[in-house]
C-alpha cells in the first residue's frame, strides 16, 4: 500500500458501519490489550492455529503466561488491539510500528488480524482495522502493510473492500525452527 492510499482508506473505514449488519449498532468495543486479557488472547491464538490447521504446541495457560511476559514485562514493540463483546474477546489485531529507511516514514505492519468464526460477519474485523487506521492518523503513520494467504478468499475479499491496495510481487521468506538452527550451525549467514 502506498502512502498516498492510506488517507483514503481512513475515509472508507467506519467502525460503526463497515461490515456490520444494518441497524445492529457497534460490532464490538475495540481497545488495547490489558494484562487480564491474556488468557482470552491465548484462546484466540489457539483458534487461529486451528484455522490454519496447525497444532497448538503449548497449553493455553502456558501461552497466556508467555504472552503476559512478552507483551507486558519486556520492552515489546508488538501492540495488540482486542475486540470485546458481551460474549468476551472476539478478535484481535497485532501490529508493530516500523521505520522505513528508504522512504523516511513510519508504518504499521500487521502481524495478525483474527476474528472468531462466530463473529466473522458481524463487523469486528472492520472495527479492528478502523481503530488501527485511526491510530495511524493520530500517530502520523503514513502506511499500513500486511500479508494475506492467497487461498483465504474471505480475507482477500475483506481487504479488497478497504479500497485501492498496492499489491506486491515480493516473496515472503522465513527462517524458522530447524532451518533457522541449521543456517546458524552451517554459518550460511
Amino acid at each position: 500500500m502506498s502512502a498516498e492510499t492510506t488517507p483514503r482508506h481512513a475515509a472508507l473505514i467506519d467502525p460503526a458501519t463497515n461490515g456490520s449488519k444494518a441497524g445492529s449498532g457497534k460490532a464490538a468495543d475495540i481497545r488495547p490489550l490489558e494484562p487480564n486479557d491474556v488468557d482470552g488472547l491465548a484462546l484466540l491464538a489457539q483458534e487461529l492455529l486451528a484455522f490454519y490447521g496447525l497444532p497448538a504446541r503449548n497449553q493455553r495457560s502456558y501461552m497466556a503466561h508467555i504472552m503476559a511476559a512478552e507483551l507486558f514485562e519486556r520492552d515489546s514493540n508488538l501492540k495488540v488491539l482486542v475486540a470485546e463483546t458481551s460474549n468476551g474477546l472476539q478478535g484481535f489485531i497485532a501490529y508493530t510500528e516500523v521505520f522505513a529507511l528508504a522512504s523516511c516514514q513510519r508504518s504499521f505492519f500487521i502481524q495478525d488480524l483474527f476474528v472468531t468464526r462466530r463473529a466473522r460477519t458481524s463487523g469486528v474485523g472492520g472495527a479492528l482495522m478502523a481503530e488501527l487506521v485511526r491510530q495511524a492518523e493520530e500517530s502520523g503513520v503514513e502506511q499500513i502493510d500486511w500479508t494475506a494467504d492467497p487461498w483465504n478468499e474471505k480475507a482477500t475479499a475483506f481487504y479488497e473492500k478497504l479500497g485501492p491496495l498496492l499489491k506486491s510481487e515480493k516473496i515472503l521468506y522465513r527462517l524458522a525452527g530447524a532451518s533457522l538452527r541449521r543456517s546458524m550451525q552451517e554459518k550460511k549467514l
